[in-house]
């Protein structure tokens, strides 16, 4: 089950702005939201973490992507697309309206530097006082190393999945490696010439087939970069019956038939449990000296249970971030979770933020999700939002 990563509280001891906000986001989480959770009505007063999918381009082609992989919903022919993006204006409007609640925000893609108003936005959102983190591959660092640097981001999330070639490999492109060092390192020589601490760097890895034997070695590339923490995801997948079972609920409760599960459907039977469990070991035993966490926190004995029986939640239930947390899609559509955009609330180019928030359908939603058996829809079973902090 859930334990506060305690060893993370150092780094984020250093950012005095991302301490406060992340002490109001623990405090909206672990209570206020629990609260409004019991609420029949649906109507949450937890709000604090604003997340865009700001882009689904992508220059990289992960394989393991739900967007953009071999079974990525973006590239399939079965499922609707999203197109279009939302102007720089229309952020800055919701900007200013969320900024008296002091929320945090977490800005993904795709890759948020194919936006190209990206860097205007994230010093905009500093310019009003609130924090923020990216998480990118590592493309638009070196070009803005110094704007980043000069105008305080807080955090920079940079994808590594393993030494040069492994990486490379994850990421289907040649030169992927070379492009977020080379970023990840001008950054961290300017902060060193300015004595700044923003930003904070914290890697995060991805175990797949193609780098689970490489584990270890990844941690050690790593801390070449002198990160601030590093966090490691045992993944995200699903089977086609569980998929088949979430359509079947979300049809019922919602009158929605959901298409972005399909993204997610991989055969994990084939994991090398063993060595990944033995490198876990490893990396836990506190040979390297950044904080590193693991997404779920598993045992080393459940690591098998986690790729072999997919419908395993491990004890976590009662899902409650659609009560603190509101995802944008690229065009401007609020969803209740971005890694599952099929149940449309609003959109932020036609309506208010926080009318959307506690809105009708987004009341209905909180409502289906807490009817459910242990709070959750099956699909659920390997969100880190779920199994994260």
């Amino acid at each position: 089950m859930r334990k506060f990563p305690i060893q993370f509280l150092w780094p984020v001891c250093r950012n005095p702005s991302l301490l406060k906000s992340f002490a109001r986001g623990a405090y909206r989480r672990y209570v206020q939201a629990k609260l409004d959770y019991r609420r029949e009505d649906g109507v949450s007063r937890s709000l604090w973490m604003i997340s865009p999918r700001i882009t689904h381009r992508c220059n990289h082609r992960c394989a393991i992507c739900a967007q953009w992989g071999e079974s990525g919903y973006n590239a399939r022919d079965d499922t609707p697309k999203v197109t279009g993006e939302v102007p720089l204006d229309v952020y800055k409007r919701v900007v200013d309206e969320v900024a008296p609640l002091k929320v945090h925000f977490y800005i993904t893609g795709g890759e948020p530097f194919l936006y190209q108003p990206l860097v205007p936005l994230v010093n905009y959102i500093k310019q009003k006082g609130l924090t923020v983190q990216i998480v990118t591959n590592g493309v638009g660092l070196e070009k803005n190393a110094e704007t980043i640097v000069e105008n305080g981001w807080d955090m920079i999330c940079v994808s590594l999945d393993g030494p040069r070639e492994v990486h490379d490999r994850c990421r289907g492109v040649q030169g992927a490696y070379d492009t977020a060092v080379k970023g990840i390192m001008k950054i961290q020589e300017i902060k060193k010439e300015k004595k700044k601490v923003k930003p904070q760097f914290f890697m995060i890895a991805t175990i797949s087939k193609t780098n689970e034997s490489m584990l270890v070695e990844t941690v050690r590339e790593a801390e070449k970069l002198s990160p601030d923490g590093m966090v490691i995801y045992y993944s995200w997948f699903t089977r086609e019956w569980i998929g088949e079972n979430h359509t079947k609920i979300f049809q019922e409760k919602l009158g929605v038939t959901p298409f972005a599960w399909k993204g997610y459907v991989r055969d994990t039977t084939n994991m090398d449990v063993d060595r990944i469990a033995e490198q876990v070991k490893v990396i836990k035993s506190g040979k390297f000296k950044m904080p590193i966490l693991f997404v779920p926190d598993l045992k080393t004995d459940e690591i098998k249970k986690y790729y072999h029986e997919p419908e395993n939640f491990f004890g976590y239930k009662n899902c409650v971030t659609p009560w603190f947390e509101l995802d944008i899609m690229p065009n401007g559509d609020i969803v209740t979770c971005r890694d599952f955009p099929d149940y449309i609330t609003g959109n932020i180019k036609e309506q208010s933020i926080l009318d959307i928030f506690n809105g009708e359908r987004h009341r209905k939603f909180r409502q289906a999700l807490r009817s459910c058996q242990n709070g959750v829809f099956p699909i659920c079973s390997r969100c880190c939002g779920l199994m994260g902090f």
